[in-house]
């Protein structure tokens, strides 16, 4: 099975709103960090975005054929008309050690789900 990263950077009021949606969507698991976005006098953007004040990294490791759906879902949420409260990317993982059987077989029972 090939795996996916995905990253969220979002504020912090978003954060349980990024998680039920990703979850929704299939992810199984879900690390968050803290994170303090680039601020001050003069307001400074990132591919357009604004990042000030106190935000969430917030990291899941899924399954190849799911990112596309959670990444769809994430818009939902990080997107409203033209403003965008948030950043989601995806990174293909090459080699993963560390993850538990029972992850893999979640990843599998979901997608065999879908499938029917």
């Amino acid at each position: 099975m090939k795996f996916t990263a995905i990253i969220v950077i979002a504020p912090d009021d978003l954060e349980d709103k990024v998680i039920d949606r990703a979850q929704r969507a299939g992810a199984t698991g879900v690390t968050i960090l803290p994170g303090k976005g680039i601020g001050g006098e003069a307001r400074k953007t990132f591919f357009g975005l604004t990042f000030e004040g106190s935000q969430s990294v917030l990291l899941m490791v899924v399954g190849q054929h799911l990112s596309a759906p959670i990444l769809k879902e994430l818009h939902q949420v990080l997107v409203r008309g033209t403003e965008s409260r948030g950043l989601a990317f995806a990174i293909p993982i090459e080699h993963l050690t560390g993850i538990e059987m029972r992850q893999v077989v979640r990843f599998e029972e979901h997608l065999r789900r879908t499938e029917t």
